[in-house]
């Protein structure tokens, strides 16, 4: 994490801008006091970079009573910084650190906008609001989008990364284990899908694509939706959980206790939501218990 940190600033650093008071705590290489930035950087591969000023020196130091003290400019570059400095004037303030995140002068931290800004834009995918829906829990969530990008370990991608394995399904014996397998063509994961969509009113598919196109579509009222996608999500993080357990524990449960399980699940979920939306919560529990 602190590599990490570190790899970041040189897109932090021209956040932290300087507006020059008396000078000193200003360094005159290493402070961001100039449209150039960090001077030092900007006069990298410069024949002479040096210019005579010490490494540590302050602004301050460069002042005598009105005017600025500077070697002679050697270079175009060092031409623009000169001039720039020669249009400040020193004073008896303090100098004052500024936070302005992309040119956006700020007195208040927003960690929305600094993650915004610091992270990787993609493209914009058609399952987002199926996998990041508000309301949903988050390990399955997580999990979820895991297996949407076809990135978790299942049997298929470990034969393919050189692992001598028995590649066959641990919950049906009957075909090779893969993403699109687990869900939902195998039939043990096929019984667990096919009851919660039906439940839901959703005409079940063993598709992995189909039912995202389903879900995508799914054209009830929004309560219904939160339910369909709380049980969606639900049923693969179970599945994905009882095959691990099989796997590493040699432990074995049907898909009607898979099922029962699932069914607590969604009705704790939904006893959350009372700290926040009571009439909601309410309503998702009647439909929820109306469906079984």
């Amino acid at each position: 994490m602190t590599n990490y940190l570190i790899q970041l600033r040189s897109i932090v650093y021209p956040w932290i801008k300087v507006e020059i008071g008396n000078g000193e705590s200003t360094y005159f290489w290493y402070s961001n006091w100039s449209p150039f930035g960090n001077i030092r950087d900007y006069l990298r591969g410069e024949p002479s970079t040096s210019l005579g000023i010490a490494s540590k020196a302050t602004l301050a130091e460069l002042w005598e009573v009105d005017h600025w003290i500077l070697p002679a400019a050697r270079s175009e570059k060092q031409v623009r910084i000169f001039s720039h400095l020669t249009s400040l004037t020193i004073s008896y303030h303090l100098d004052k650190i500024t936070w302005a995140p992309n040119d956006l002068l700020s007195d208040k931290y927003s960690t929305r906008l600094i993650y915004n800004l610091l992270r990787e834009t993609g493209n914009h995918v058609s399952w987002h609001k199926e996998v990041w829906f508000s309301g949903g829990i988050p390990k399955h969530k997580f999990l979820t989008w895991l297996m949407t990008l076809n990135r978790c370990p299942t049997k298929d991608r470990m034969l393919q990364w050189g692992i001598q394995i028995d590649g066959s399904c641990l919950l049906c014996q009957s075909s090779d284990e893969s993403r699109d397998h687990l869900f939902f063509c195998c039939s043990y994961s096929w019984v667990v899908w096919s009851s919660l969509s039906l439940r839901c009113s959703l005409s079940p598919s063993s598709d992995w694509n189909t039912t995202l196109s389903s879900l995508r579509n799914f054209s009830r009222t929004n309560l219904r939706r939160k339910l369909l996608l709380l049980s969606w999500q639900a049923a693969i993080y179970s599945i994905w959980s009882e095959r691990n357990r099989r796997l590493h524990h040699n432990q074995f449960r049907s898909a009607d206790s898979l099922l029962c399980d699932i069914d607590k699940l969604i009705r704790l979920r939904i006893a959350c939501f009372r700290f926040s939306n009571p009439a909601e919560a309410s309503e998702l529990l009647q439909l929820w218990l109306a469906s079984s």
